[in-house]
């Protein structure tokens, strides 16, 4: 069974709490409409990426990842082809160069530090290897410069980024030019600045974005429920697919 954006946190001392299905979900969506093009933003080593190929076989996938070694193996795995765009770059509210903090579990590598007065939900062994400069992009900068009109599915999955990446995208979501997100989600701060997930719930609905389903994960050793996925749509695909259906018995 295949998971969405927190599957491989394996580390961690919780089992997965919601076992469902996350690329099923959004298959059931697209149902009838295959998905042509989509945007994994933290691609990582590129397991969902090629889970996302093998369920959307006509879709051109573009992968964005801006941790070395990570891009590496990304590379390796899809570089050959031809329906993948690798991005060595990070995603964000602007497009130039930021500092990228590469911590020693790579998937937990971010442009934000972790927090300095929270109680740490991560792992212990984790911790800060070095700072690098990367290039970063918005999604809206990126659009614009390949010609790109809309896109179906973005997957974000950037430790903390995530809000940045939304308002990096403030035009494709104004004027509804994708149909659904799919988003890890933190219930408790992990990185400093990052958002929860009623900041992205309220930012996403102030602009005709509402919640479909949330997967809660990962909780701590104390009960507390620490991070999810979460799969946002458009009103427009919500009108065509989910209301669509009859109701309920």
């Amino acid at each position: 069974m295949s998971h969405g954006p927190t599957e491989h946190r394996h580390e961690l001392s919780s089992e997965l709490l919601d076992r469902r299905d996350r690329e099923a979900v959004l298959a059931r969506l697209f149902d009838g409409r295959p998905p042509t093009t989509i945007f994994d933003v933290g691609a990582a080593v590129g397991r969902l990426s090629a889970a996302y190929l093998a369920l959307f076989p006509a879709a051109t996938l573009h992968a964005f990842e801006p941790h070395p070694e990570s891009f590496a193996h990304l590379t390796q795995r899809l570089g050959a082809d031809p329906r993948v765009r690798l991005e060595n770059v990070a995603v964000a509210d602007r497009t130039g160069t930021l500092a990228f903090q590469v911590n020693r579990l790579p998937y937990t590598s971010s442009l934000l530090a972790r927090p300095s007065a929270a109680r740490r939900y991560y792992p212990g062994r984790d911790g800060p290897q070095q700072r690098i400069d990367v290039p970063v992009v918005t999604l809206d900068d990126y659009c614009r410069r390949h010609g790109i009109p809309r896109i179906d599915i973005v997957k974000l999955d950037i430790q903390g980024g995530e809000m940045a990446a939304l308002r990096g995208m403030e035009g494709l979501l104004r004027e509804s030019r994708v149909d659904a997100i799919f988003t890890e989600t933190f219930f408790v701060p992990h990185y400093e600045g990052a958002p929860l997930l009623h900041d992205l719930w309220a930012h996403l609905q102030a602009r005709g974005y509402g919640l479909f389903t949330l997967f809660p994960t990962r909780e701590g050793r104390n009960g507390q429920l620490r991070l999810g996925d979460a799969i946002f749509i458009s009103a427009a695909l919500r009108e065509a697919v989910v209301d669509a259906c009859p109701d309920e018995p």
